[in-house]
């Protein structure tokens, strides 16, 4: 996807990272994580970097968002088998817009690639995990993201 943007002056695209990306994005990966837990330090770096490499060597991807050649923001992608049905569908497991580039409709366009991408691959759903109080629930709802179930706790 390529396309002009004038309020932005510059070209965007979303695309699949390559091995340089990869490397900026997991250079971030304890603030993303940290960020979609609600925490400041619940997980260090190295933590965030093993669940993403895992997610990456099981054939998950990023797709990247990108505005003249800067990442701006990406969404990680890969396909899970649901434990009671044991059928497989696409797994949405870390979309993170970079904080100068919120409030543009990037991850809303990364979703829509995604849920496309998703398709194309033939899966017939695709599903996502978010934590009850993080704002960006509120997006996934809007594209049409419906919950499917809820993890409960209680401190002791």
């Amino acid at each position: 996807m390529l396309y002009y943007n004038s309020f932005l002056r510059g070209i965007r695209m979303i695309r699949k990272a390559t091995y340089k990306d990869v490397e900026f994005i997991l250079s971030n990966a304890k603030d993303v994580a940290n960020e979609a837990m609600l925490s400041k330090d619940t997980i260090s770096q190295e933590q965030a970097v093993q669940l993403a490499l895992f997610t990456l060597e099981q054939n998950g991807y990023y797709l990247v968002y990108e505005i003249n050649k800067e990442i701006a923001g990406w969404i990680l992608l890969g396909k899970n088998i649901d434990p009671i049905t044991n059928l497989t569908h696409a797994f949405i497991y870390e979309l993170y817009v970079l904080p100068k580039y919120r409030n543009l409709g990037i991850a809303k366009q990364l979703l829509q690639s995604a849920i496309k991408e998703s398709k194309l691959y033939g899966f017939n759903e695709i599903r996502l995990n978010v934590f009850a109080n993080n704002f960006a629930k509120e997006i996934y709802n809007r594209i049409g993201f419906q919950d499917l179930q809820t993890i409960m706790y209680k401190k002791l």
